[in-house]
């Protein structure tokens, strides 16, 4: 039996027939066409854009760091005004209030003064007549013992400086002028209070204690509500429980000694009004006030 030929191809020298891929063509117009080449350019544009996106130099990080920086500062700088416009407000009302205060002390000091300078004519009165204290009844004299009956005494209004040492905001007062004033005429009320009128305490309860040793005083309110002052002068009374020498010496100088306690007083707060007058026209032109 013969054995089948076949046909040597010219491209193929092996028995297996190539297969064709069928090729597919696009026109221009296609839409598929269009589609497939449209999506390719998204694909390179997306992947130039991340890749571009990761690249800084040193200038975009140096604004970075400025619009950073200017942020905080400018916050800094808001906080800054804002604190400082409250601290101005508050330092104007503790000038104010202080204000107040001392206008309320220049008035006591001023009534304080002008009964100390009453006081001081009647002391000087009890002095002058001294000599009729054991002759018999003097009108004028007993009058003017009723002096040592009391004294005036100066209340600080502290309200205000009280306020700036116990809250520390003695520190908002920055005008050192107005801190030296308000520092000194504090010290020099503080000086009074507590050092001279004790001092004028113990004169006057010491004055007092001989007035009471001394003078007989419930005889002479009986006389007083019913006779007249002419009957007592006749009458021939001098009204004292102790009329010797030694007695009536010792009231002399206890007098005499409480006359110039009280000048001495009188003197200081007189010193004192002035300064407190002085601090308040300070006060108003530092801080312009009316």
């Amino acid at each position: 039996m013969e054995r089948p030929t076949f046909e040597e191809h010219p491209n193929h020298s092996s028995g297996v027939q190539p297969v064709e891929l069928p090729v597919t063509s696009f026109s221009a117009g296609d839409p598929a066409s269009n589609n497939s080449i449209q999506e390719t350019k998204n694909m390179e544009v997306h992947h130039h854009a991340h890749h571009d996106h990761g690249k800084k130099n040193w200038k975009s990080y140096f604004w970075e760091f400025m619009m950073l920086f200017l942020a905080v500062f400018c916050g800094f700088l808001a906080e800054y005004q804002l604190e400082h416009k409250i601290e101005s407000d508050r330092e104007e009302v503790y000038i104010k209030s202080m204000i107040e205060d001392l206008q309320k002390d220049t008035m006591n000091l001023a009534s304080v003064i002008r009964d100390f300078q009453m006081l001081d004519l009647k002391l000087d009165t009890v002095l002058k007549m001294y000599p009729k204290l054991s002759t018999g009844y003097n009108d004028t004299l007993w009058r003017n013992v009723e002096a040592v009956g009391g004294y005036p005494d100066f209340i600080y209004s502290d309200r205000t400086m009280q306020q700036l040492k116990n809250s520390g905001a003695m520190r908002l007062i920055r005008n050192k002028k107005v801190t030296d004033g308000i520092a000194s005429y504090d010290s020099n009320v503080r000086d009074l209070i507590t050092v001279d009128i004790p001092g004028v305490s113990i004169e006057f309860m010491a004055t007092r204690e001989l007035v009471h040793k001394i003078f007989d005083q419930q005889n002479f309110a009986i006389d007083w509500k019913t006779t007249s002052i002419a009957q007592m002068k006749k009458a021939n009374k001098n009204y004292l429980l102790k009329s010797d020498q030694a007695s009536l010496g010792e009231f002399y100088n206890s007098v005499y000694s409480l006359k110039h306690v009280y000048q001495m007083i009188s003197g200081k707060e007189t010193l004192l009004y002035k300064e407190s007058a002085s601090l308040i026209n300070l006060l108003k032109s530092q801080y312009k006030l009316e």
